[in-house]
């Protein structure tokens, strides 16, 4: 999720949305039909199921605003999730990942990486994450009988296993575009850039499971190399096969780089 979405350009995010939300529902419900064929309950396991069939790399970098990537090779398309977050983020990333990996017409040939930006594109596979996660958040938040509002927050990262931010934007859509909540709109707002310091103190002091909000630092190569050396043997004069092969050597030494790097 875009880092440069704060409350000064929240509205803004909310007519974006408005553009795509159509759309985007469509593909919601494609890839419910498409790709929950074995009934996975759980948004947070079903988007790591689906990732992981596709070689799904999981590694710890030490960037905060990198969360992931879809690195390409002609055909061949392996996502990246960056284990060093928070794992709430790190399953956001993931749906955000998968809209690149399934629905994204424009990635061909190139690296997607989650950037700091906010064209269309972006907002489409932040809005894709968001769809796939939250359920009637609004009505959930409303529930609550905690009258402090970051508690209410909390509480709802908690149940759809979602990021601080994302939590936010879904109710302020909902405020603003279905309930007219002039009071929910103007308290996210004032809340929206001000995230609490310390999420596991605070997830500590409700009794929420804390582990949402730590990394996992998980390392994990997608059964890749097996694979690739297992062709390799099948067909053994296939120059592709090796070139794949030692772009996978290249990529390990680089991912190994980075964690030798984080460790450091």
């Amino acid at each position: 999720m875009s880092e440069l979405i704060t409350s000064k350009n929240l509205e803004q995010v909310i007519e974006k949305n408005k553009l795509i939300k159509d759309d985007i529902l469509r593909l919601t419900n494609d890839f419910t039909v498409r790709f929950n064929k074995s009934g996975v309950t759980g948004q947070d396991k079903l988007s790591f199921s689906v990732l992981k069939e596709n070689h799904l790399i999981q590694i710890p970098i030490d960037y905060e605003y990198w969360g992931g990537a879809i690195i390409t090779k002609g055909s061949i398309k392996i996502p990246v999730i960056n284990t060093a977050q928070p794992r709430v983020y790190q399953y956001f990333v993931a749906w955000h990942e998968i809209y690149h990996l399934f629905y994204d017409l424009s990635l061909r040939d190139e690296t997607h990486n989650i950037a700091v930006d906010m064209d269309l594109n972006e907002r489409r596979a932040d809005y894709f994450a968001a769809k796939m996660i939250f359920g009637n958040v609004y009505d959930y938040y409303y529930s609550l009988d905690d009258e402090d509002f970051i508690d209410r927050v909390i509480k709802c990262m908690d149940v759809y296993k979602a990021p601080y931010k994302a939590v936010l934007i879904e109710i302020f859509e909902e405020a603003v575009t279905k309930y007219n909540d002039l009071d929910l709109k103007e308290k996210i707002l004032e809340h929206f850039d001000n995230k609490p310091d310390d999420l596991v103190q605070k997830f500590i002091d409700l009794e929420l499971d804390a582990e949402l909000v730590k990394p996992s630092y998980i390392i994990s190569l997608g059964g890749l190399e097996k694979k690739i050396q297992s062709v390799m043997k099948v067909n053994p004069d296939v120059s592709y096969h090796k070139d794949n092969y030692q772009f996978l050597l290249t990529l390990k030494s680089k991912i190994k780089k980075a964690v030798e790097g984080l460790a450091k």
